[in-house]
């Protein structure tokens, strides 16, 4: 999953998708040569040093503080840009997952973080043995804006998980204001899971749009097992709300995930809102030939496990 933070920068294709159906519409390409020059790397923070970093975010509306994701369940926060040094934000190392590509892997601040002090986190864990996949919220210390209150989680939504890898994990407010979630197809290899051909089964190979506001308008999710009833919504224009088929199978519309807000993807790393256009980006990693970014919009479906990026799979 790494390798797809280079991809983020190094964008090899746009790719927008249709309904079952990939279209190339827009490219961004490598020149065949690079430019002339040499490349070097520098401390962003000296004598700073962080386990398994996979996130960088800042709350909204702010510009000196900036909070680390560590893969490993912590998220420390660099007080000051000015001044290297850290602090523990949120520590849940003890209950964190973190083999193979588990871990705690997507941190998003409320749009009104500065009013509630509410963030949302993606992690994994075990219960029992079994590896669950979970979103939860906390709150923050209202005592000490660089703490957290690690016994104010609420879960939201929660689901057993088969494989370590493939989780997506990403969490992102749009400028809609509802959270937006990067769902990987539970791992293993070649989808074995079965998650792709199904949005009424588990919240996989998805990104899922909730309103966890309860905006007037939203509706109740559907029953689902890993669903933690009245903490978030399913906003009104969500594209799979009352769905009949899908592909190709008729489906029961009170069974559908109507979470889901896109489909058909096999890990969807991260995930960018663009600051100009709003448009959201995301970073799919390939199976075994192909890497994506994609341009991601209402009720498309981005191919996977019957393509590979531009190449015919199952």
């Amino acid at each position: 999953m790494f390798r797809l933070l280079l991809l983020l920068c190094l964008s090899l294709a746009v790719l927008r998708a249709g309904p079952l159906e990939r279209q190339s519409n827009e490219t961004l390409r490598l020149p065949s040569v690079l430019p002339g020059g040499t490349f070097k790397t520098e401390p962003a923070f000296e004598g700073l040093s962080f386990d398994r970093p996979v996130a960088l975010v800042t709350p909204p509306g702010e510009s000196q503080r900036l909070f680390v994701v560590e893969q490993r369940g912590r998220i420390s926060v660099i007080p000051s840009l000015n001044d290297s040094s850290k602090e523990t934000f949120l520590d849940l190392f003890e209950v964190t997952s973190f083999e193979g590509e588990s871990g705690l892997l997507g941190l998003a601040f409320h749009p009104e973080y500065a009013a509630n002090g509410w963030f949302y986190v993606f992690y994994s864990r075990r219960e029992a043995g079994q590896l669950m996949q979970r979103v939860s919220r906390f709150s923050v210390d209202p005592q000490n804006a660089n703490r957290a209150l690690v016994d104010s989680e609420q879960p939201l939504i929660e689901q057993e998980d088969e494989a370590s890898n493939h989780n997506g994990g990403d969490l992102h407010f749009g400028p809609d204001g509802y959270l937006y979630i990067a769902l990987g197809d539970e791992g293993g290899a070649n989808d074995q899971f079965d998650n792709s051909r199904f949005i009424d089964k588990d919240f996989f190979c998805a990104i899922a749009r909730i309103d966890v506001d309860h905006r007037p308008g939203s509706l109740p999710p559907n029953a689902h097992a890993g669903v933690f009833s009245g903490t978030y919504s399913i906003p009104p224009d969500n594209p799979f709300i009352g769905q009949t088929e899908f592909a190709g199978r008729a489906i029961e519309p009170s069974k559908v995930g109507t979470e889901f807000w896109a489909v058909g993807l096999r890990n969807p790393w991260r995930l960018h809102f663009d600051r100009i256009t709003g448009r959201l980006f995301s970073a799919d990693v390939g199976q075994n030939s192909r890497e994506e970014i994609n341009v991601i919009t209402r009720a498309s479906h981005y191919g996977w496990s019957f393509r590979e990026g531009s190449r015919t799979f199952m």
